[in-house]
């Protein structure tokens, strides 16, 4: 079987993967889900769903810098990670070492639906993966039909001390869009913007997640007069089969962690 990153790197396996590796917990939760969780051998300490799969299967650290020595130990056939998740070193340290590496990178909704179908493909479960990536994009339809923030112009918090924010080019913002929000600010990756930064660009409402950093009630007054509520940070972030509970979340309109 031949496969195409979204890198554009074309790797060949050897018929179905038997014993693969997850560096992405989105991706590890979606094995799972696609029905290969007897495959994956290797997971990182922040591969939390399923919680169970944790204590059965070997850690090989966090996203960045994971073990190299223990993933070489499980001599897995295939090695899923992310562009960004993940550092570029460590996967050309095992493409080196002779393990296909299989990296993904999602900034779009559209192309967190087609993931799905891909990665279902790639594990050896199309018939689920088309399944699930059809499911997902017709509820996603669904609830943006019918969904209508309480206001437009959104700045959702990636970490505080510094304060960093969503930007233009990650999935999250594109998340948002899809959901009927403008998001804020315009600029690429996670930059650092003050809270009078967010306040001076007429930002009318702030989004503090329960992840990468674990934004509390004690947080909601540091963004002063700016209106704030605290969300479900997988709901925003975690493409994959994650996906499948998102409608019901914002139907819900429970942003209330």
């Amino acid at each position: 079987m031949v496969a195409v990153d979204d890198r554009g790197i074309p790797l060949t396996l050897d018929g179905i993967p038997q014993r693969m590796v997850s560096l992405v917990p989105s991706l590890t939760e979606t094995l799972v889900d696609l029905g290969a969780e007897d495959r994956i051998v290797g997971l990182t300490k922040f591969c939390v769903k399923p919680d169970h799969l944790r204590r059965e299967r070997t850690r090989i650290g966090g996203t960045k810098g994971v073990n190299l020595g223990a993933i070489m130990d499980l001599q897995p056939d295939l090695v899923l990670a992310n562009l960004e998740e993940n550092d570029a070193q460590d996967v050309m340290a095992l493409e080196i070492a002779g393990i296909p590496c299989w990296v993904c990178d999602v900034r779009s909704v559209e192309r967190a639906f087609q993931l799905l179908a891909d990665l279902g493909h790639l594990v050896g479960c199309a018939e689920k993966g088309e399944e699930m990536a059809l499911e997902v994009r017709a509820s996603w339809t669904r609830g943006q039909a019918s969904f209508s923030p309480p206001f437009q112009k959104v700045a959702y918090a990636v970490w505080r001390s510094p304060w960093m924010w969503a930007g233009s080019d990650a999935y999250i913002q594109d998340v948002l869009r899809w959901w009927g929000w403008s998001p804020w600010p315009e600029t690429s990756r996670y930059p650092e913007r003050t809270i009078d930064d967010v306040s001076a660009a007429g930002v009318e409402g702030v989004l503090l997640p329960s992840e990468p950093f674990p934004f509390k009630e004690m947080h909601l007054e540091e963004v002063g007069d700016l209106p704030a509520h605290l969300v479900d940070g997988e709901m925003f972030s975690w493409y994959g089969s994650r996906m499948v509970h998102v409608p019901a979340y914002f139907e819900g309109w429970d942003f209330k962690v």
